[in-house]
């Protein structure tokens, strides 16, 4: 077991639980405004950062109305290299998102560790355009430590509404092997779940505090969980692919 890589996690969590607090409830605030008006969670990333955005996606003990914007050229599955290559192409998080029947009430969330490249970015961008609420979840001691590949010259942090920092190094990998001269094991999918997580509860104690039952899945495999999950499943059905 290696000490170090534990050590960074737990560093980094702490960090994010004494610095982006009130972004989280900031954040929260539009989670749970989106689901107060039956609108929906819009979550969106691209190569490995589309971890966190499924980990929101019809996850048991998590929010029932979350549509990601999932493009399968974006994704690890097609590819490492297509995937990291389109991530760059300006005009195509716009083509994207027009396929997307979003609306005002929607929230997206943009998760993206270095900020940079042109998908997250415009993406963010294009959906302020549309009246939607915009969080970025990225790292900020990354992105600031770059220039943007946007034409803009914008990084995500610049353009969401709320930006939250994902504490993860620059170039994301926490763990230093002195024999191949490299780093190893990346922060940003444990850190960006957990805030996504701690948002999530946020928005739901928000709401709860409203008297509003918030629309949150069981397991399928806990006892009543198929029966409460169908409901969620017809209640959404036109909205949400499942």
């Amino acid at each position: 077991m290696n000490d170090t890589l534990y050590k960074n996690i737990m560093e980094a969590i702490t960090k994010i639980q004494e610095t982006q607090g009130e972004n989280i409830q900031t954040a929260a605030g539009f989670v749970a405004d989106t689901l107060r008006r039956d609108g929906l969670i819009r979550p969106f990333g691209t190569g490995h950062s589309h971890l966190v955005a499924t980990e929101m996606y019809q996850r048991a003990g998590g929010l029932c109305p979350v549509a990601p914007l999932l493009e399968g050229n974006l994704m690890m599955h097609e590819g490492g290299r297509k995937s990291g290559s389109l991530e760059r192409l300006s005009g195509y998080a716009a083509a994207l998102l027009g396929l997307h029947d979003v609306e005002s009430k929607d929230t997206l969330i943009v998760i993206s560790q270095s900020g940079r490249n042109c998908a997250p970015v415009e993406m963010a961008i294009e959906g302020r355009k549309r009246g939607m609420k915009t969080i970025g979840i990225t790292s900020l001691t990354h992105s600031k430590s770059v220039i943007s590949r946007v034409p803009s010259g914008k990084r995500l942090f610049e353009v969401v509404d709320v930006a939250i920092d994902n504490c993860a190094p620059v170039g994301d990998a926490s763990v230093e092997i002195e024999r191949i001269r490299s780093t190893v094991a990346p922060l940003s999918t444990m850190t960006g779940v957990y805030i996504w997580h701690q948002i999530q509860i946020a928005a739901i104690d928000i709401l709860l505090e409203e008297g509003i039952e918030p629309p949150v899945f069981f397991s399928n495999n806990a006892p009543g969980g198929d029966e409460h999950n169908f409901n969620l499943y017809m209640k959404f059905r036109d909205r949400v692919k499942f």
